[in-house]
């Protein structure tokens, strides 16, 4: 038998913790951590063993903020390809929690990376990944508000001599 009952590894040795154990690590609910683990906030995150419970890489930061609001700055950048100027867009947030708000986004690859510190000139060149779409239906699907968000997507894929570049915009409206 394993005596390391809490831990997994795979791989490079991932070690992972429980939902009480990262709720410890990052100060706050059991509660909170199973609801980013289902949210699809921690996409690393599995539920195991013959009980389903949730195990967190070891490494993985607590999101800074909640799944709406993560999924309000991926829209932005839909926003943006829309014509709305950065200097137009009202966060909300501080300037800070945008740029953790990104950052975390960019780790966890919601959308492509940018320089957070430069958010004004690089957004608009930023788009949201497939795991990103899935982030935003969910919370459209989930999130029981009014507000439904939309995500600017790119895709590349070549064939022999040629290759395609495709732009374009999802959403559930």
């Amino acid at each position: 038998g394993n005596s390391r009952r809490n831990s997994r590894t795979r791989g490079d040795a991932v070690m992972a913790k429980t939902v009480e154990q990262k709720s410890k690590d990052w100060g706050c609910s059991s509660a909170t951590v199973r609801k980013y683990c289902a949210s699809g906030l921690i996409p690393p995150a599995e539920k195991v063993g013959r009980m389903h419970k949730w195990m967190i890489p070891d490494e993985w930061p607590k999101p800074p903020m909640s799944r709406h609001g993560l999924c309000f700055l991926l829209d932005t950048i839909y926003q943006i390809s829309s014509g709305v100027e950065y200097k137009a867009i009202k966060w909300g947030y501080s300037r800070e929690d945008v740029i953790a708000g990104f950052e975390y986004l960019i780790g966890a690859v919601f959308m492509s990376t940018i320089d957070t510190n430069n958010l004004e000139n690089e957004l608009g060149n930023a788009f949201v990944t497939p795991r990103g779409e899935a982030l935003i239906e969910k919370e459209n699907s989930e999130g029981g508000r009014k507000i439904k968000y939309t995500a600017r997507l790119k895709g590349k894929a070549s064939f022999g001599i040629g290759s395609l570049e495709a732009e374009g915009a999802l959403s559930n409206e």
